[in-house]
């Protein structure tokens, strides 16, 4: 005869789920983001919101977020928010050591690289268990699949992060972050190792009124840290930065030679910046 008390047992990954759902209901709190973000985001983000991240810079940016939202408390954990969990979606170049390097905790961190068409309900199901999920839609979602996740992520209080051609045509968006100019340390004059990029992030709409708020950050130092940064002076003479230079195509035959290049130019110059594509 079957033991009536035992307890049912749960599929290991209902039994996660069921786990960062209690987790999560302790909470409560607007999800935490890095101490360098704090000043374009105070109080962090806010929770069951939807984000999106524009422009050249999506990438660093949602990396990031996803770390300040799985960050290692060390020894403020007791002080922590109990959910730390975050979920990449759709993202398979997602730079999970950047991440870590950033200061997230890679077991709080859970990666679905490749939903296929399911990914609404993969993103369904996260939104009720971690405190943000960082998502890139295959494709131009659904008004009824749109509604449904935002109405979601607002129920659970999870962040729902797109990054994507979906940030152009996703209504509800209540804060867009973008870097809107970047340049790279550490080229000297044709050689050298790069190091830290300088980048100018602008945080725009509901969550941040009026005309936004707007930082220089190392995204990431030489470290790969995020950190405040200076606004950079006008170059007119010293080392040189790099400026990525859009719209070169790949040359379709293997050559050798000064004048053959391969995707993104890059080049050193005393004005260059790179530009936000």
């Amino acid at each position: 005869m079957a033991d009536a008390s035992a307890a049912p047992s749960l599929p290991p990954h209902a039994a996660l789920r069921d786990q960062l759902v209690r987790a999560g209901a302790q909470g409560g709190q607007g999800v935490p983001v890095l101490p360098a973000l704090r000043t374009l985001l105070p109080g962090g983000l806010r929770a069951g919101s939807v984000v999106g991240l524009d422009g050249s810079g999506a990438a660093s940016l949602g990396v990031a977020l996803v770390a300040g939202a799985s960050a290692d408390a060390g020894p403020q954990a007791e002080s922590a928010p109990a959910n730390g969990w975050s979920a990449v979606v759709g993202v398979p170049e997602f730079g999970v050591l950047a991440a870590c390097g950033m200061g997230a905790d890679p077991r709080r961190l859970l990666l679905v690289d490749d939903p296929a068409e399911r990914w609404p309900d993969v993103v369904a199901a996260l939104v009720e268990a971690v405190s943000l999920v960082l998502v890139r839609p295959p494709e131009r979602p659904a008004p009824a699949v749109v509604r449904r996740l935002t109405a979601l992520a607002r129920k659970h209080g999870s962040v729902l992060t797109l990054t994507g051609p979906a940030v152009q045509t996703w209504p509800g968006i209540r804060l867009k972050l973008a870097v809107t100019e970047s340049e790279w340390e550490g080229l000297g004059d044709g050689h050298g190792v790069l190091g830290g990029r300088r980048a100018h992030v602008v945080a725009q709409g509901h969550d941040a009124p009026g005309a936004g708020r707007r930082e220089w950050l190392w995204l990431p130092n030489a470290e790969g840290k995020v950190e405040p940064a200076e606004a950079p002076r006008a170059r007119t003479s010293g080392r040189p930065v790099l400026e990525v230079v859009p719209g070169v195509r790949s040359m379709p035959d293997a050559r050798s030679g000064p004048d053959v290049r391969s995707g993104p130019d890059v080049r050193s110059g005393p004005d260059a910046r790179s530009t936000a594509s």
